[in-house]
C-alpha cells in the first residue's frame, strides 16, 4: 500500500511519518509532502492508495486538494487531520468523500485500524481497476497507432484525466507515452520496409502514423541508429 501524507508543519509531518510507518500495514511505502502543490507532483507519479492530509495549509487547503487530485483522478482515498474539532468541518469533509476526520494529536489504535482496513480492500478494487485502465490504453493504442495519437486523445476515448494516463502507462511498460507509440511505429516500418521494397519510403511513414516524411526519418534514425532506406537496403544486401 502507497500512502502520501501532506503538512506544512516539517514537525509534525516527521511525527506523522514515524506513527504511520509503525502501525500501518506490512510493506507499506510511506511519503511526504509540505504543501498542496507538492503533493500533486508526487500523486502524478506515485499515485498513492490513501493521502493523509492537514486541512489548514497556506495557499491551497486540505480540502482544495482533495478536490484537484479527485477532478485529476491521482487520488481516490483520503484521510483529514486536524486540529478543529468543529462540526462544519466534519460536514465538509463528508461532502468531499474523505474516508475519515480525525482529530490530533492522532490515536494511534484508530489510525492503525483505518489503514489495516483500506490495506484489505485494495486488492479487490484498486488492483482490478488499474489493470482495467491499462488494457484498455494499450489495446487503444495498438489498434490506432496510424492514427494522430495523443495523451489528450486517449484522456478523451477513456474519459481519464492525461495525467493520470502518462504515470499508470509509465509504470505498465517501464517507459512513456510518446516512446512507446514510436518504438510501436517504427517496428512497424521495420517490417513494411524489408517486406514491401518498391513501397516508396514517406508512404510507409504515412502508413504508420507520421505525416511529415522528413521527421519520420528523424525519429526512425534516432531508434535504429540508420535511415529508412539505409535500412531497406542494409535487410536486402541480408536477403532478409
Amino acid at each position: 500500500m502507497k500512502v502520501l501524507i501532506v503538512d506544512d508543519e516539517p514537525f509534525i509531518l516527521q511525527g506523522l511519518m514515524k506513527i504511520v510507518k509503525e502501525v500501518a500495514p506490512d510493506h507499506t511505502s510511506v511519503t511526504a509532502a509540505n504543501n498542496a502543490y507538492e503533493a500533486l507532483d508526487m500523486m502524478k507519479d506515485r499515485m498513492p492508495d490513501v493521502t493523509i492530509t492537514d486541512l489548514n495549509m497556506p495557499v491551497i487547503d486540505g480540502f482544495g486538494l482533495i478536490a484537484e487530485a479527485k477532478q485529476q483522478q491521482l487520488c481516490a482515498r483520503f484521510i483529514i487531520l486536524t486540529g478543529y474539532d468543529q462540526f462544519e468541518y466534519a460536514r465538509q469533509a463528508i461532502r468531499s468523500g474523505v474516508i475519515d476526520y480525525l482529530l490530533k494529536p492522532v490515536n494511534r489504535e484508530e489510525l492503525s485500524e483505518l489503514l489495516h482496513g483500506i490495506a484489505s480492500e485494495l486488492p479487490a478494487s484498486c488492483d482490478s481497476d488499474y489493470r482495467h485502465h491499462a488494457d484498455r490504453i494499450l489495446s487503444y493504442i495498438q489498434r490506432n497507432y496510424t492514427q494522430e495519437l495523443s495523451l489528450d486523445a486517449l484522456a478523451e476515448h477513456t474519459e481519464l484525466h492525461p495525467n493520470y494516463i502518462s504515470s499508470l502507462f509509465k509504470k505498465e511498460t517501464g517507459t512513456t507515452f510518446i516512446n512507446f507509440l514510436n518504438d510501436l511505429r517504427i517496428n512497424e516500418a521495420k517490417k513494411l520496409l524489408v517486406t514491401d521494397p518498391y513501397l516508396p519510403v514517406w508512404q510507409i511513414g504515412e502508413r504508420v502514423g507520421y505525416c511529415n516524411r522528413h521527421y519520420f526519418a528523424k525519429v526512425f534514425k534516432k531508434y535504429t541508429g540508420t535511415t529508412p532506406g539505409e535500412y531497406r537496403e542494409s535487410r536486402q544486401v541480408k536477403g532478409e
